[in-house]
């Protein structure tokens, strides 16, 4: 039986983190990285624009070539860093529900985040964030916006820009390894690139062209 939960009842909004300042890869643009014979950022689109009402891109200038049906919002602090990044760009979108996800991630996989938003909308959690080898993948989460956008300023407030430690106040439910691994074994869902190696792997596992999970499958 296969379970794809890819009409959201409420409105969503997919924010990629497009900004990264990437110094191991030459100060290029990471999303505009080719894997497979198609840029990291149209990949992320192709996976997780169905589930979205809207698609942002967050980033620290307006130099990126168009997307269709992808809309900028522009930080101008260069490289602040992803809690300023949605400090700035939560308030332009639009959404109840929004899905985040960082900029390098060539596989992410709709299957694992029809599932979030599952958890999200049934379990009315603030925040659904992975969590694997002991640490939550705070650039792979599905979020409230509002609740979200109000514990980040309070967190600004006191010095704090560490987006998990706002995830933390927030009581994240986490995702554990096991749960992701029975929809994406590999869990390529959280591969991203932050180095030639990287995207050496990267290269390799497009390769195998073997289809990123778009629904999740169980026992019947």
């Amino acid at each position: 039986m296969h379970l794809d939960w890819s009409e959201p009842t409420q409105r969503t909004s997919l924010l990629i983190l497009a900004g990264g300042r990437a110094s191991r890869l030459g100060g290029v643009r990471k999303a505009l990285l080719q894997v497979g014979k198609k840029p990291i950022l149209e990949r992320i689109i192709d996976q997780l624009g169905p589930l979205a009402s809207e698609r942002l891109a967050l980033v620290h200038d307006s130099d990126l070539p168009p997307v269709e049906g992808l809309e900028l919002a522009v930080d101008a602090r260069e490289y602040a860093g992803p809690m300023p990044a949605l400090a700035n760009g939560l308030p332009a979108a639009s959404g109840d529900v929004c899905l985040l996800v960082a900029g390098d991630m060539p596989f992410v996989s709709r299957a694992v985040f029809s599932e979030m938003l599952r958890i999200q909308a049934t379990e009315h959690a603030a925040v659904v964030v992975p969590f694997v080898d002991g640490h939550m993948e705070s650039m792979h989460a599905v979020f409230e916006r509002t609740t979200l956008l109000a514990a980040i300023e309070a967190a600004q407030q006191h010095g704090e820009e560490r987006l998990f430690k706002v995830f933390e106040s927030l009581q994240a439910r986490l995702v554990s390894e096991h749960e992701l691994r029975a929809i994406d074994p590999e869990l390529h869902t959280l591969f991203n690139v932050n180095s030639p190696e990287d995207l050496e792997r990267a290269e390799q596992i497009a390769a195998l062209d073997q289809p990123i999970p778009t629904t999740r499958s169980t026992p019947e």
